[in-house]
């Protein structure tokens, strides 16, 4: 059974060292698009930001959403993340079973979410747990502390599948910016990540922070000797001869064409594609495998980059009422929570709901 549960498990990290690239937005359109496709799939979402806004989206959107999740925040047992990691450091770093379940069903709360989406959903006092989990991780008193909490989040998505109702499970992790304790637990235990991005400078210092902070590949000889006198996350990693994501893919999104500053976007986005490309020509074992072979940057581009156009108003409706991009066409307008009636243009956001569908296409 192990085996059978681990061939049939891919867990997908959304994340980026840096913060308001949209990479909630696209993991909760993402997840519910792949689903409603996938009707034999399992799909999970775990929201580890403490904002905890894919989970608002998924459990209705706006008011409705953030009411339900407040709800499961203030339940004696937390059926969240928060109830997991405190379960965790009562001494189950250890665990190969679970007593309960941690995951809800979305579409309980959401009719516009696939029965097949479930949520461990987010909770706001996930970053008050940060100091007590670093105390637990870093515990001396056990040398396997490290590895049991770094893989804790692998164990508990097997724990989590369903065998008998889903073929398989397909996870979406929304990451915290921030390289936190609880944010090196998803990573370690993901098998792919997704960079959302902006075409912008403050991405590229993101993208850097990744090859530094996630993987160990410093810029320069000097910097590499500097980082060797210090335990770090990279050398931890090596030491347990743990696994780290493959990079799966980099998604420019949100990218407005006609706010005349196409030739400052090009730019932009040359300079952060030839970034990610000279990563994969010096390091290419740290990204997932391709059917072909890649010799240039444009072949890099076909496999590894993808383009999410702006979603302009159908964004708001969508994070407001809960309903994913794919859907919103269904309608031609919506009636907000505060009672204002909103008119969604379907030719506006149709490139953005075709760019999203084509990275779903990529999803494996």
């Amino acid at each position: 059974m192990e085996g059978f549960v681990l061939e049939n498990i891919k867990i997908y990290s959304m994340y980026n060292n840096k913060g308001g690239v949209g990479k909630t937005t696209l993991g909760f359109n993402m997840a519910a698009e792949y689903a409603a496709r996938n009707e034999k799939s399992q799909v999970l979402v775990i929201d580890l930001c403490p904002q905890a806004n894919i989970s608002q989206y998924l459990l209705g959107g706006g008011d409705k959403g953030y009411r339900n999740n407040q709800s499961l925040q203030q339940q004696k047992s937390r059926s969240n993340i928060v109830g997991f990691l405190d379960w965790l450091m009562d001494g189950n770093s250890d665990f190969s079973s679970i007593k309960r379940s941690f995951k809800v069903r979305v579409s309980s709360y959401n009719n516009n979410i696939s029965e097949n989406v479930f949520l461990i959903a987010g909770d706001s006092f996930l970053e008050s747990l940060s100091l007590a989990l670093n105390y637990a991780v870093l515990n001396p008193a056990n040398r396997y502390a490290w590895p049991q909490f770094m893989t804790a989040i692998r164990r508990l998505c097997e724990l989590e599948f369903d065998p008998a109702g889903y073929e398989e499970m397909v996870v979406f992790v929304d990451c915290n910016p921030s390289f936190s304790i609880y944010t090196q637990m998803a990573l370690v235990s993901s098998d792919y990540l997704i960079i959302p991005m902006m075409a912008d400078y403050s991405s590229l210092e993101g993208l850097k922070g990744i090859m530094t902070l996630l993987y160990g590949k410093y810029p320069s000889a000097a910097s590499q000797r500097y980082a060797d006198k210090f335990i770090t996350f990279a050398s931890q990693v090596e030491q347990h001869k743990l696994s780290l994501p493959k990079l799966y893919e980099f998604v420019f999104n949100n990218f407005t064409a006609n706010q005349g500053v196409a030739s400052a976007y090009d730019a932009l986005k040359s300079d952060l594609v030839s970034f990610c490309y000279s990563q994969y020509v010096n390091y290419p074992n740290i990204f997932a495998s391709v059917s072909g072979r890649i010799e240039c940057v444009d072949d890099w581009e076909a496999y590894f980059l993808s383009l999410v156009k702006d979603f302009h108003t159908s964004g708001k409706v969508s994070a407001s009422l809960g309903i994913p991009l794919f859907k919103l066409p269904e309608h031609a307008s919506y009636n907000m929570p505060n009672g204002e009636k909103v008119d969604v243009n379907k030719e506006r956001y149709r490139e953005a709901r075709e760019h999203v569908s084509s990275l779903v296409d990529k999803i494996s």
